[in-house]
């Protein structure tokens, strides 16, 4: 894996901020914030000021009129959701808001991930009408769901769709089309998640006197924004940061018991005093490595109706056994994704050791669940550093989950591809589609070119990009307190990473199942000031590195910073992101 320390800032930046110790500047000019205002705002999230308003989303104000004129004539209103964490915490969003309303007349519909995929469908569509369903409003789908949104016309009901994805080339018909993204939408944060977009619909509806109601529901958006990988910045940052505060003290019974299966014991350690996020031990990490996955699991070994029934509940034995019921989906699920990720791996290296190297892994096999393919192609994608479509072939249809490297966005190679797929659609970095069978090897062949085409004289070779190159000096208390501050972390706001140079392993061990990590014990040295002191450190995934390395090596070290507890003791740590022998 490549190496590369990101750029220095210029010495006139440092001088702009000479509070800052070096490292804390060269961090924020690392993310892009080039002015006193930016830093500001990073530092100092408010939902006051960042949180902008819902009515500058397009179509807004008609989406607002339809759902009174329902409310108001007691029509049957369906919403319409999408079967991951997103989805279904948009669902629980606009479902709880109309409950809040006294809205009596509710349905919710979440398609099954492996018979219905994405977005609405004709049948599904067909069965509303019959069940006296007025008003559809989508979440989290629809935006090119173009013959659907006529059906739904054509059988007397309305349709509000709210969506974050990218739209088509032409709209679908619908009393109001919410989507940042949408031609000629001024919105000033595109980034928002399907749940985000959900939240603004809800925050447009609410009446004034119900500001603490439109609070409570960020534990929900926060969710869905980390599990979607959505970027952790701009109004994303904030909705999150207040999520977290909201989710350490949440109301919902559902998420109570989800924690406390999954063995999450939240704290607040500070409220908030005047309008500020409080402050907890919750982190983007439970968001997106142990609640988001539970909440997924659902609908990729099950029906994604578990989770939201998880998140919705007001009986706590319901939410007891629900959430006993995802724990397991995720353990099976885990070790399903192993074994599948181990067969492909395996298929893979034949096929390099043969000669067959392409610039796009396109594989697949009836033997795949449909809903374990997309996490597939996120691992592949990860390993060998180059874009991912992998399929479950069900009948005469394949269904195909793409994931992609940042050198290359998916639907700009999709869309030229469109008319050979029955569905599609996505992000940049994550899609899907649909095709027929009899047209999978000229899909294969058709995509693969023109990914070759795109990526032509690129090198794919993983890169890690390190923040700093840190001394003894520098890792101390005050650093990493510091560093906190830049927390929630996720996409384009990453953990920072450090190296550190010419570090002697003092002892080292494998721990874990099947000693499957690594724990060392590493003298850091400065030759400046002539001092050494161990830190422990963790490696997760290293434990095969055991037999090549030695006590008494000298090593060159990239890693985070991280805290151990335990006992009321404190103590600062490394957790090992990749290390190489000195040469």
């Amino acid at each position: 894996m490549k190496w590369q320390i990101k750029t220095k800032a210029p010495s006139a930046f440092f001088k702009q901020f000479p509070d800052l110790s070096p490292l804390i500047a060269q961090l924020i000019y690392n993310r892009g914030l080039k002015t006193q205002k930016q830093v500001d705002e990073f530092f100092n999230p408010d939902y006051q000021e960042d949180i902008h308003d819902p009515f500058l989303l397009k179509d807004m104000d008609k989406a607002v009129e339809r759902i009174k004129k329902a409310i108001k004539k007691k029509e049957k209103i369906t919403i319409y959701g999408d079967f991951d964490a997103d989805g279904v915490c948009s669902s629980a969003i606009i479902y709880l808001t109309l409950k809040e309303l006294g809205v009596k007349d509710i349905d919710v519909y979440i398609p099954d991930r492996v018979k219905e995929n994405h977005g609405l469908n004709e049948k599904s569509v067909e069965k509303l009408a019959r069940t006296g369903t007025k008003l559809i409003i989508t979440v989290d789908c629809a935006s090119t769901d173009l013959r659907e949104a006529d059906l739904i016309k054509s059988l007397g009901m309305d349709l509000i769709i709210t969506d974050h994805h990218r739209p088509g080339k032409k709209d679908p018909q619908a009393v109001a089309f919410v989507n940042p993204w949408r031609r000629g939408d001024k919105y000033p944060f595109k980034e928002l998640s399907g749940a985000g977009v959900a939240y603004k619909l809800a925050c447009a509806f609410l009446p004034i006197k119900k500001k603490s109601f439109k609070k409570w529901l960020l534990d929900l958006v926060a969710i869905a924004t980390v599990a979607d990988v959505m970027p952790i910045v701009g109004e994303n940052r904030t909705l999150v940061r207040y999520g977290l505060g909201v989710l350490a003290q949440t109301k919902s019974i559902g998420l109570q018991e989800l924690m406390k299966i999954s063995k999450v014991d939240p704290e607040v350690s500070q409220i908030s005093i005047n309008g500020e996020a409080p402050l907890t031990n919750l982190d983007t990490y439970t968001l997106g490595f142990i609640l988001g996955p539970r909440l997924n699991a659902a609908s990729r070994m099950d029906h994604a109706n578990t989770t939201f029934k998880l998140l919705v509940t007001e009986n706590k034995k319901e939410a007891q056994e629900l959430a006993q019921q995802l724990n397991q989906n995720n353990l099976d699920r885990q070790n399903l994704t192993e074994k599948i990720a181990r067969e492909l791996n395996k298929r893979l290296e034949k096929k390099i050791s043969q000669g067959e190297n392409t610039k796009l892994i396109f594989e697949g096999s009836p033997d795949w669940p449909i809903g374990l393919i997309g996490l597939i192609a996120g691992k592949i994608k990860d390993k060998y550093c180059q874009p991912a479509i992998i399929y479950h072939q069900q009948g005469e249809l394949i269904h195909a989950s793409c994931r992609s490297i940042p050198q290359l966005d998916l639907m700009e190679i999709l869309n030229q591809t469109s008319d050979l797929f029955e569905d599609f659609g996505g992000h940049k970095g994550a899609a899907g589609f649909q095709i027929k069978k009899k047209n999978l090897e000229k899909t294969k062949k058709l995509l693969t070119q023109l990914v070759e085409k795109k990526l032509k004289d690129q090198e794919l070779n993983p890169c890690l990009d390190i923040d700093f190159e840190l001394s003894l000096a520098d890792i101390n208390w005050h650093n990493y307190d510091q560093i906190e501050l830049f927390a929630p972390f996720g996409k384009a706001n990453s953990k920072p990473i450090f190296l550190i140079r010419k570090v002697e392993i003092s002892d080292l061990r494998v721990v874990g199942n099947n000693g499957k990590h690594l724990k060392m014990e590493l003298l850091l040295f400065d030759k400046d000031s002539n001092k050494a002191k161990n830190f422990n450190a963790i490696a997760f995934g290293f434990g095969d590195k055991e037999p090549i390395l030695k006590k008494g090596q000298l090593v060159d070290v990239i890693f985070e910073m991280i805290v151990n507890q335990w006992n009321g003791h404190r103590g600062l740590e490394i957790k090992i992101v990749d290390l190489r022998l000195c040469k």
